[in-house]
């Protein structure tokens, strides 16, 4: 037996644990509610379903809520990818530095992102509280207004801070890139006279473009499969329905399928979900040619 049948025969020996659990708990239940999509199935039909074609899925894109949701979705992500990013990126420049302590911070800036969500919300619930919330009290203490931030006009603006607590999770991602960036780059550039802010935007920046590239793709899945922290930002139970400017896609579809038992309606909004995910990740891919730098040529 030749030496690379050999090796192709391990690799798939060792992926092939991976590989069936992959089909068995991944891709069949992912082929079946496709299939169920097509169907009127509710939960107690199994055995009595009726084909119903595209109707599913033409009922979604003339569902007012369907459709309001999945704005709000965008909305929040647009807000949301951008700056946690961009936050994640800087408090990985700052974290960088051979400080005295630098292990304690990294720890503290990371802290946020493994907190679980429920505990999250419960305290960020506390810091909006309009009965002597934390932050209500600090805007009173510097002679501000207060601020119903759990209110309609307020509502999205509490979410995103919340989402962006924990956005100090990308550190350790960004750190190992910079990491990377080998340091004679930048002894180079300080002997020609480039300063620290032109260091960082044209050698850092540039070369940390792949791990911007994986953190965006990876922060907009995340994003448009935000459910828990709008309901429980406003209520307590999971399916309680969140203030309207909260109201996003994921929260509707599962509304649709645990709360009014429309399992093939929400089967359909979630492949819908899933083609706007495919369709935002392939812009991304596709542009990245443009702004994404590799240290070796891409053909």
């Amino acid at each position: 037996m030749k030496e690379k049948t050999k090796r192709t025969i391990a690799f798939y020996s060792m992926i092939s644990p991976w590989f069936v659990v992959f089909i068995i708990f991944g891709l069949y239940p992912m082929l079946y509610g496709l299939y169920l999509s097509f169907t009127n199935y509710y939960g107690f039909n199994i055995k009595h379903l009726k084909w119903m074609g595209l109707q599913n899925y033409h009922k979604a894109f003339t569902d007012s809520d369907a459709m309001y949701s999945l704005g709000r979705t965008l909305y929040v992500t647009a807000f949301n990818v951008p700056l946690s990013v961009a936050i994640g990126l800087g408090l990985a420049l700052l974290l960088n530095r051979q400080v005295r302590g630098v292990s304690v911070y990294r720890t503290i800036f990371y802290l946020p992102s493994i907190v679980p969500a429920l505990a999250s919300v419960i305290m960020w619930k506390v810091i909006f509280s309009s009965n002597n919330g934390i932050l209500n009290g600090i805007l009173k203490l510097i002679g501000l207004p207060e601020v119903n931030w759990l209110g309609y006009d307020y509502a999205t603006t509490s979410l995103l801070i919340l989402l962006l607590w924990g956005a100090g999770g990308g550190v350790l991602i960004n750190l190992a890139g910079l990491k990377g960036i080998p340091r004679d780059l930048y002894e180079a550039a300080s002997i020609d006279g480039a300063t620290p802010i032109k260091r960082t935007i044209y050698l850092t920046l540039p070369l940390m473009t792949p791990v911007i590239f994986f953190n965006v793709i990876m922060g907009i899945i995340g994003s448009l499969q935000i459910y828990m922290q709008p309901i429980l930002l406003n209520g307590t139970e999971l399916l309680a329905r969140p203030i309207q400017p909260n109201y996003l896609y994921f929260v509707h579809a599962f509304q649709q399928i645990f709360a009014f038992q429309r399992f093939a309606y929400g089967m359909a909004l979630l492949w819908i979900l899933f083609l706007a995910i495919l369709a935002l990740s392939v812009i991304v891919f596709t542009t990245s040619k443009y702004w994404v730098h590799y240290e070796t040529d891409q053909e």
